[in-house]
């Protein structure tokens, strides 16, 4: 009895071992680490992934652009395969892609037939309980409407799955589950697993695979054996003849891959271990701190740039990738013989190493002329003395092609190119394009162009400092890079198709308008190539930025040192007869730009101007001269900007106004009026000297408007008022007009005389509550009368129109205009707060414009006598603004204003 019991017990402990293996042969954990093995060895591309929901999530969760990779054919084609699969439930009410969508999977694509490309979805299952999930979820599948077939294939089960226009082959063995659009992939993966020698012990490839980054959760492999013919299917007519030539570039590459809210981020290793440009350009390279953006110019919409150590170095790795071409060298010597001379060590010696190829608004008139090529010289002297000796004896006729004058006292050669097509031997393995008509020098650069006008704009961008160094945008987008590299390439997005439509017609070839809309939501794609050693360390980017505000459509941009608040004047050269421009940035530098936008002169003040800049004649000799004030002193500065006799003239107390010059009978004695913090009237002379007949004593309050004088009915009146009363003098300090009652004028409401030469000739202003206030001249009686409801902060002007006197008011949202009889004209009303000093334009006697500007929101308005906005505006712009002829040849206005990002901004306007 007691040994039946043991057979008993050891039976049921034999069959719950038994029960216990077999639950845990069910749950068998694979070791998937050999799961790459399995992508068949003709991958062009290979893609790992932590889980299909990770890049779902990332690319319509995590991202701010999800609806512009929307509209990408490439992918809501890719999206509408796993929606199908989406849609499949059976059994547990879980879809297909539920059952994938956690796993780590691997997709690679691959060359099928002619110019075709198909890919492979390689799913890693975590143990036998999953895979027999999968596969019973297969057989499932005639439940759903799906045409379900099964056939062998070395010894593996393929299934062929048909169903809504979707046709899919699987295959699930030892924790690999496969899926394609195409058997033949399949097949592929399946001989790839039973093949003992796999290539993922290549060294070329075992050396890439090292360098996954810690924690990546997407990687990118790329075979560039493999690479070209699936790149066919991509490429316009003209590249898929030379699409081997990628290939050679190298032999792997990884990339990590990283999703964030507004950009695309890949950082990887290539290798530099194949005989390709890049490869021979950039092994062992040492990366540099390249300054050749700085002079590209700020329309740059493209460009590529190499950065070596030195001519020399770049010379003998353009050599070494050219050493097994024959013909290279047949032709190098056939143009030293037809020469003379070495033209290869002459022209790479004057070389620093640094170059670029540019594009800027692409030109499609004459595509062929499209293209700047630029190299940094070691010298700029020494170079251009080198090179021009070069050219003169390659070039026997004459060798300038065009003189390029930007400006007044200055100008540019524009030579002919160099000839038998040397910088196109020298550099068509390195660049896509070889420029090489045209040739020029600024500074320690050699600019060459198939059209003359790409170097002048060039030079024109550098003069006027409008380049990309100095684009805010350019610079952010930059900063996501390293500061030292090799090669750089960029490109904006909404650019993309008109420089890539041809080479990549497929992609860019018939954009929708959704599609162009898309792209101009992103700024710009850059890759960063820099040597390491036996490896190229590369980073790229694609920055999402749709909030970018367009380019302001100027005539020309001058960058200066800091913003621009002050009102731009137009003054007279008294040499050309034409216009210049003097600004102030809020730094306090004044400058005098020449009407093409260059900067003349800079001169550093001891603070901000408070007055308006006047030309007067201080020689008598008909030669102009700038007058202003700075709080704390008095400017007289030649056209020059130097200072003239003995000025700057210190004030003996901060000045509270600007300075204002009369000429009361026009014999150029000037009088220079200016009040100041200890509540003094100064009068100067155009000497600087003060004038001893001027007899006023100490005003009340503090004097903030300019002093004003009129002259009517054979009277002068020198005016002024502080923030307590209102003074009306001779020209000799006495009180002319008493008035019978005081009043506090407002603090922007300057006199206006009205009734010039009558007998009720009077000043026009606001009080300080905002009604209409009237001095009559003859008795200083006071009147005041309701104008408008501008009883708060408000500015106030009087001007002509139709031969009536007509007021302007302006509050910090609107501006009113009324008639002298108190008539609406218009009420015009900002979304935005707006600057009080409203600017009048008088284009004609009968064409009166008003010009407003924004406090803070960057854009400036000109309004038409109705109040409208006049057409084209309103433009960008941070400042009160000028309009004129800057040229006299000129047939539209020019409209001056500071702009944004340091620049000052001519417009031209109708």
């Amino acid at each position: 009895m007691k040994k039946g019991w043991i057979i008993a017990t050891i039976s049921v402990c034999c069959l719950l071992l038994a029960y216990i293996l077999y639950q845990v042969s069910r749950v068998k954990s694979y070791d998937n680490t050999q799961s790459l093995a399995a992508v068949p060895s003709d991958a062009a591309v290979i893609m790992k992934g932590e889980s299909i929901d990770y890049i779902y999530n990332a690319l319509f969760n995590t991202i701010d652009f999800k609806n512009e990779l929307g509209s990408s054919a490439l992918v809501s084609e890719s999206l509408k395969e796993f929606q199908y699969l989406d849609s499949l439930k059976v059994g547990d009410g879980l879809s297909a892609f539920a059952h994938l969508k956690e796993l780590p999977f691997y997709c690679s694509l691959h060359a099928q037939g002619k110019e075709s490309v198909s890919q492979l979805f390689i799913f890693e299952l975590p143990n036998r309980k999953e895979e027999a999930k999968i596969q019973r979820f297969i057989r499932q599948m005639p439940d759903l409407g799906v045409t379900l077939r099964e056939r062998k294939y070395n010894s593996q089960t393929i299934y062929e799955l048909k169903g809504k226009g979707q046709h899919w082959f699987a295959s699930v063995n030892n924790g690999i589950l496969l899926l394609s659009q195409t058997s033949l992939l399949v097949e592929a993966s399946v001989r790839e697993q039973q093949n003992v020698y796999s290539w993922t012990n290549h060294d070329d490839f075992k050396q890439i695979y090292k360098t996954i980054g810690a924690g990546s959760k997407l990687n990118l492999f790329v075979n560039f054996d493999q690479l070209p013919d699936v790149l066919k299917s991509i490429l316009g007519p003209g590249l898929k003849r030379k699409a081997k030539v990628v290939g050679d570039q190298s032999k792997w590459a990884e990339l990590d891959i990283d999703i964030d809210q507004q950009a695309i981020v890949l950082n990887g290793f290539i290798g530099a271990n194949n005989n390709g440009i890049m490869s021979q350009l950039l092994k062992n390279a040492k990366p540099q701190r390249t300054q050749i953006q700085d002079v590209l110019p700020g329309n740059t919409r493209s460009y590529l740039s190499v950065s070596l150590e030195s001519g020399e170095d770049l010379k003998k790795r353009i050599a070494s990738f050219n050493a097994a071409n024959g013909e290279f060298r047949k032709q190098l010597s056939g143009l030293e013989l037809k020469v003379g001379f070495n033209p290869e060590d002459d022209f790479f010696n004057e070389l620093s190493g640094s170059m670029a190829l540019v594009y800027t608004d692409y030109n499609s008139l004459q595509p062929k002329a499209n293209g700047l090529l630029v190299f940094k010289l070691n010298s700029s002297s020494r170079g251009k003395e080198a090179l021009m000796e070069m050219l003169r004896k390659m070039n026997k006729n004459a060798l300038v092609a065009k003189k390029y004058t930007p400006d007044d006292g200055i100008s540019y050669n524009i030579y002919n190119g160099f000839s038998n097509d040397m910088l196109e031997l020298f550099f068509q393995a390195v660049l896509p394009k070889v420029p090489q008509k045209y040739l020029s020098f600024y500074e320690d650069n050699l600019i060459i162009a198939d059209a003359p006008i790409l170097i002048e704009q060039f030079i024109y961008s550098n003069m006027l400092k409008t380049t990309l160094s100095n684009d805010k945008a350019h610079q952010a987008f930059r900063s996501h890079f390293s500061s030292r590299e090799n090669v750089f390439a960029f490109c904006e997005t909404a650019h993309l198709e008109s420089f890539f439509k041809e080479s990549f017609a497929p992609i860019f070839g018939s954009l929708n308008e959704d599609q162009k809309a898309a792209l101009n939501n992103f700024y710009g794609f850059g890759m960063q190539l820099s040597g390491t050693g036996p490896m190229i360390y590369t980073t790229s980017y694609l920055q999402y930025l749709p909030s970018r505000e367009s380019e302001p459509r100027t005539v020309w941009q001058s960058l200066l040192d800091s913003t621009v608040n002050f009102k731009p004047v137009l003054v007279d050269n008294h040499y050309t007869q034409e216009r210049e421009v003097v600004v102030q940035d809020e730094a306090n530098n004044l400058y005098l730009l020449s009407n093409t936008g260059r900067v003349l002169w800079k001169k550093p003040l001891d603070s901000e101007i408070l007055s308006d800049v006047v030309q007067i004649d201080y020689y008598h000799n008909n030669k102009l001269q700038y007058l202003f004030n700075t709080r704390k002193s008095i400017y007289l500065l030649d056209r020059n900007g130097n200072h003239v006799a003995n000025f700057p003239v210190r004030l003996p107390s901060e000045a509270t106004n600007g300075i204002a010059v009369f000429d009361y009978d026009n014999n150029r004695n000037y009088r220079l009026f200016v009040a100041c913090k200890n509540r003094r009237i100064y009068l100067y002379n155009a000497k600087g000297n003060t004038v001893a007949g001027w007899k006023f004593n100490k005003t009340d309050g503090r004097v903030s408007l300019p002093v004003q004088h009129f002259r009517t009915s054979g009277k002068d009146y020198i005016a002024f008022a502080d923030d307590k009363r209102n003074y009306i003098c001779d020209r000799r300090g006495n009180i002319r007009v008493k008035l019978n009652k005081d009043f506090i004028r407002n603090a922007n409401s300057p006199y206006f005389l009205q009734n010039e030469d009558q007998a009720n000739d009077c000043l026009v202003t606001t009080c300080a509550d905002g009604r209409l206030t009237k001095i009559q001249l003859s008795n200083g009686e006071v009147t005041s009368s309701e104008l408008v409801s501008a009883a708060g902060n408000h500015a106030f002007s009087v001007f002509e129109m139709n031969g009536k006197s007509h007021y302007l008011i302006a509050e910090p949202n609107k501006v009113t205009c009324v008639s002298n009889k108190g008539k609406e004209v218009f009420e015009r009303e900002f979304e935005n707060e707006i600057n009080l000093s409203v600017d009048l334009y008088r284009f004609s006697a009968q064409n009166m414009k008003f010009g407003v500007t924004e406090k803070s929101n960057g854009h400036i308005y000109l309004l038409n006598e109705n109040g409208k906005t006049y057409k084209g505006f309103p433009l960008k712009g941070k400042s009160r603004f000028s309009i004129g002829f800057l040229k006299s040849s000129a047939s539209r206005f020019n409209l001056i204003v500071g702009g944004a990002q340091n620049y000052i901004y001519n417009y031209q306007v109708d």
